[in-house]
């Protein structure tokens, strides 16, 4: 049976973007005077957000580097893929500060880009986790496609 690509990205995304936005949600925002449900939509909102954007990534780099479904193998492809996170977690972190969707707690290391702060968890977040969705989607659909032979 063929594995589809996409739930392989998309299950690793969900895994490695849960983990970080609620451990990082717990020492660097500001939002344990949030309600309850309020703080919940946000947070799983910014994971399904986290999921759309590792796609859009992936999917980027497959068009650029000529790379077909989980084919961000080499070190050219992946540089790129990470380049391109780099350069869109800035971008996407500074619109979020300049709508005002968070605060950032105290503990938040930031670089100021244009008068606004931009974390560097998120940027990091952003920037790394996409290449490590698609590296081990495609391991393990490597392992899928060995074990069903």
């Amino acid at each position: 049976m063929k594995q589809n690509s996409t739930l392989h990205v998309v299950f690793w995304a969900f895994l490695l973007h849960t983990l970080w936005e609620f451990i990082q949600c717990l020492f660097l925002y500001e939002m344990w005077d949030w309600p309850f449900w309020e703080a919940t939509l946000w947070m799983w909102a910014a994971i399904f957000g986290d999921i759309l954007i590792v796609l859009g990534l992936w999917k980027t780099v497959t068009v650029f580097a000529s790379a077909v479904h989980i084919k961000v193998s080499t070190f050219k492809e992946y540089a790129l893929l990470l380049g391109i996170s780099f350069l869109a977690s800035f971008f996407l972190e500074w619109i979020a500060k300049v709508l005002n969707l968070w605060q950032y707690s105290s503990n938040m290391p930031v670089i100021e880009i244009l008068n606004y702060p931009v974390g560097l968890s998120p940027v990091l977040q952003i920037t790394f986790l996409p290449a490590l969705s698609v590296y081990l989607a495609g391991k393990s659909k490597m392992k899928n496609n060995r074990n069903t032979k």
